[in-house]
């Protein structure tokens, strides 16, 4: 099996330790590298070739939708794979229009993480379940306005 490489990209450090301590247990997954802001992420992709950017939404300098939308500007193929604690369907639908090919919640098993990071570095587009969610709510909201 193919290791997918991956760019953790988290400011908070007792989050980024805990992300890597679920995500080491799983064979195809290798943290290549690590950064604190958005900036930073953009610098490091410039450098190295990452399968998957796993990117927070809330970073300082530069936050992880204008990141994001630089990341891919400079590599088209790199995946990402936005997480955070704070998620409504606004920040959802900038992220993926950004270029994000999935979004977790923080606070997610590491079986989500795994699955997702997988999902996304085969191409395929992954939501956990809450961000399903708060999706469906917003277009239920849409669909239920008057004309």
């Amino acid at each position: 099996m193919e290791k997918i490489r991956v760019l953790l990209v988290e400011d908070r450090d007792v989050v980024k330790d805990s992300l890597k301590l679920i995500l080491q247990k799983y064979d195809n997954i290798i943290i290549e590298g690590e950064a604190s802001d958005g900036w930073e992420a953009v610098s490091l992709v410039k450098q190295t070739d990452y399968d998957v950017v796993l990117m927070d939404i809330n970073l300082p300098n530069m936050d992880g939708i204008q990141a994001t939308i630089e990341i891919k500007k400079i590599n088209p193929i790199v995946e990402i794979l936005a997480h955070s604690f704070f998620l409504n369907s606004e920040r959802i639908y900038d992220m993926i229009d950004a270029g994000a090919k999935g979004i977790v919640k923080k606070g997610e098993s590491s079986a989500v993480y795994e699955e997702a990071i997988r999902a996304v570095a085969n191409g395929t587009i992954y939501l956990s379940d809450e961000v399903h969610y708060s999706v469906y709510e917003k277009v239920l909201g849409c669909l239920k306005q008057p004309a």
